[in-house]
């Protein structure tokens, strides 16, 4: 077996560790799958992580004042103790050195531990497999992020029906769509007239939990792009030294047009901040259920009651309002995650009947993004 020897700064090693462990599983049984591939190479460092459903590598580059590779070599060692381990050592350049059969030796100035490592064989690895039918498109982070971060809030929890746990993906030569419904909520974004990307048309199912990840890892670097790799069975995220691979989910997404109401009895117009402050008010009180009442008088009221808690009611201005006068309850944790990605200064809300879910949609912004709330049924 080839010694695994490098030097490596603290910061870099930790920049590319918090990436990596996002593919690890928290109530993971495997052993191997708790922990951390590293691969010495000539060309730099790999670190590696993967919960089955996801796989995220993450390359440092060989740069003489913080990263030098003496010796190529692997071993995989428990992720959250080297996390731990390399988290609490001083500022400065890192031995990683493998000194005997599958311990690795990691030192810091005076500091040493020896960390037991595992067998690297039955460590999954990201398959570079060319397949005729993989699309590949590059995009800005900055348009990646925005994409997925309106959307996968809403992707369903439960196992049930599968399918509903992913952002479904539509690309086509000028427009990119992305749904995801949990069955209570919708989140719907449309790019409309975007560069041409060459691709076929293709519709796949992303895993929530992957673009979860991948938010949180790509950096909002507005030079910075990914290349999105979409074959038969996966997806390929690749930006910057970072490479995140997840399984498609199966199945076909069901069509949610016909969940859109075409005609509404009232329109309303808000702040939204004004609004996403009251309701984590109302939710501090709040159970399930949140009462909105809009009066005639341009006035907007929220009331949520707990039993044996109390209740709450808090009421702000309209800026506009159009049709009758309603009341609507819904959930009010599904209604505060639909207000926190609305990044415009007014909404408008649509009420379509009580049977019928709400429209949410941002003013300031065309209506390329959507989201509907259901209403949950209440005694009156």
């Amino acid at each position: 077996m080839k010694i695994l020897l490098i030097h490596v700064s603290k910061d870099s090693l930790s920049t590319a560790l918090q990436a990596a462990l996002k593919g690890i599983s928290a109530n993971s049984s495997s052993r191997v799958l708790s922990g951390i591939l590293i691969q010495a190479q000539t060309q730099g460092l790999i670190l590696t992580a993967s919960n089955i459903r996801m796989t995220i590598e993450y390359k440092l580059p060989v740069k003489m004042d913080s990263m030098i590779v003496h010796k190529i070599g692997e071993i995989v060692v428990p992720a959250r103790y080297f996390y731990e381990i390399i988290r609490k050592l001083d500022p400065g350049l890192i031995r990683l050195e493998i000194g005997e059969s599958l311990i690795l030796n990691i030192q810091s100035g005076n500091t040493q531990f020896r960390l037991c490592g595992l067998d690297v064989v039955e460590f999954p690895r990201i398959q570079y497999i060319a397949h005729p039918n993989t699309q590949r498109i590059i995009m800005k982070n900055t348009l990646l992020k925005q994409i997925f971060k309106r959307v996968v809030f809403a992707v369903s929890s439960s196992e049930t029906r599968p399918v509903l746990t992913g952002v479904s993906l539509q690309i086509d030569n000028q427009s990119i769509r992305v749904v995801a419904n949990d069955g209570i909520r919708l989140a719907q974004h449309v790019v409309e007239s975007v560069e041409d990307y060459g691709a076929i048309p293709f519709n796949v199912v992303i895993p929530g939990r992957t673009l979860e990840d991948l938010l949180k890892i790509l950096n909002d670097d507005e030079d910075s792009s990914t290349e999105l790799e979409i074959g038969p069975k996966q997806s390929r995220f690749v930006s910057n030294g970072l490479r995140v691979q997840s399984a498609l989910l199966e199945g076909t997404y069901p069509s949610v047009d016909n969940l859109i109401p075409q005609a509404y009895l009232s329109e309303v117009i808000v702040k939204t901040d004004r609004l996403l402050h009251v309701v984590e008010r109302i939710s501090i009180l709040a159970g399930e259920s949140v009462t909105l009442n809009v009066f005639p008088s341009h006035t907007l009221r929220l009331i949520s009651k707990t039993a044996e808690i109390g209740d709450v009611k808090e009421e702000i201005p309209l800026e506009h309002l159009e049709g009758e006068h309603f009341r609507v309850s819904f959930n009010g944790k599904y209604f505060r995650d639909i207000l926190r990605v609305i990044d415009s200064e007014t909404l408008r809300i649509r009420f379509a009947g009580k049977e019928r879910p709400l429209v949410i949609q941002p003013v300031d912004a065309s209506s390329s993004t959507l989201f509907l709330i259901t209403p949950m049924r209440t005694q009156d």
